[in-house]
């Protein structure tokens, strides 16, 4: 997850674009409230599209670490959440998902989800609890759903949005950040795998001291697929950006190699793959690897491998939850971004240059050559010179 409040858009929707770092232009309450009612009147506008609206990251009601405004909490990540259509929605963790179901304040009228926060020097984290998280999961046939959590990571404002989460095994969860990857989103997908899969969940971040570190062996415990190329003898090449290893099958034979990434998309999309290998590849470090005979992902010798599951096909679960959701948020962003048009991503004109030469300016001294100055051609007219005009000012490129 993103430190910034802006919310991330797949290319192509007019008030999106590429993601860009949260930058603390100035210090103040009205910016951020500024920039929080921009990002909510381009979360109305999706809505009202009544499309495919991405998951966001919005400036956080408060800090992870306080229980207070609760409702006002759930409002904002049901705004910040992904919403499919034709019914196709990755189910949410709803806001009543307690076992007595007794009355309260969440949407359904039934008591809200209870919510702890996890943290240590690095990140604190609030979300619906990991044993609440564990009997959703469970009750519905462990399906891959999204789970609301606000964040403060060290250095940054905390902000809201939504983890995606699978369990794959007795103590093992797939976790991923919506809304982009980066530095930040994988620490707040780690931390929330750690809190899932420790058995003491509140010490669980606690005896996580490098988030990063942790998500980048996780990774590469994965390992990563052998692709094939057109080659005499090369049969498969594949690249693990998480040990910058390359492998390359000849025969049944598995050969890695400490390469860059470039070197490996050379030889994968070269007419004549074996030629660039020997250019580019052989003479390198050699590194040795295997490939797992079930998944057939190859990793690093040294690495302990985990055939990866990842997240499974919406379920369909929850539907009616979903819907609820969505009608709350569209109504949230309207009256969080009241009177205000999104802004679109249209660069600012250039600051005109003044080219007028100061009144303290002093003429240029020309240059005394002894030769008669040159005589003005007479101005010609017609065709001929309109064809001569238009010649010398032709510009390449135009």
């Amino acid at each position: 997850m993103s430190i910034d409040s802006k919310p991330r858009q797949p290319k192509g929707i007019p008030v999106g674009g590429q993601y860009a770092a949260y930058a603390h232009a100035e210090p103040g309450t009205s910016l951020d409230v500024a920039r929080h009612r921009q990002a909510m009147a381009q979360r109305r506008e999706l809505f009202r599209a009544n499309g495919f609206v991405p998951a966001a990251t919005l400036q956080a009601v408060n800090s992870p670490t306080t229980t207070e405004r609760r409702e006002e909490w759930w409002n904002r990540n049901f705004v910040a959440a992904e919403y499919g259509t034709g019914g196709k929605n990755y189910p949410q963790m709803p806001d009543d998902n307690t076992p007595s179901m007794h009355t309260g304040q969440a949407m359904s009228g039934h008591r809200r989800t209870h919510r702890m926060n996890y943290g240590n020097k690095d990140i604190q984290l609030r979300m619906p609890s990991a044993t609440a998280i564990r009997r959703f999961s469970q009750d519905n046939g462990n399906p891959t759903f999204d789970v609301p959590v606000s964040v403060s990571l060290k250095g940054g404002a905390p902000v809201q949005g939504w983890v995606r989460v699978t369990k794959t095994g007795p103590h093992t969860w797939e976790t991923t950040t919506l809304g982009g990857k980066g530095d930040a989103g994988d620490q707040v997908s780690e931390a929330v795998a750690a809190v899932l899969e420790s058995r003491r969940v509140t010490m669980a971040l606690a005896r996580v001291p490098d988030l990063l570190k942790a998500r980048k062996e996780r990774e590469a415990a994965k390992g990563a697929a052998l692709t094939p190329v057109s080659s005499s003898w090369i049969d498969e090449v594949g690249f693990d950006e998480n040990t910058n290893t390359m492998a390359t099958r000849i025969g049944d034979k598995l050969y890695g190699h400490k390469v860059s990434k470039q070197f490996f998309e050379a030889v994968k999309t070269s007419e004549r793959p074996g030629q660039v290998f020997n250019k580019l590849v052989r003479a390198h470090q050699r590194a040795a690897v295997v490939q797992c005979g079930k998944c057939r992902h190859f990793t690093s010798a040294l690495v302990s491998h985990t055939c990866p599951s990842g997240h499974k096909a919406e379920s369909g679960i929850g539907l009616a939850h979903v819907e609820r959701a969505r009608k709350r948020a569209e109504s949230v962003a309207a009256a969080n971004s009241h009177g205000i048009n999104p802004v679109t991503n249209v660069a600012p004109a250039p600051t005109p240059v003044n080219t007028a030469p100061s009144r303290f300016a002093q003429p240029v001294p020309v240059k005394k050559t002894g030769l008669p100055a040159p005589r003005k051609p007479e101005s010609e007219k017609g065709p001929a010179a309109l064809a001569a005009h238009l010649k010398s000012t032709d510009t390449a490129g135009f």
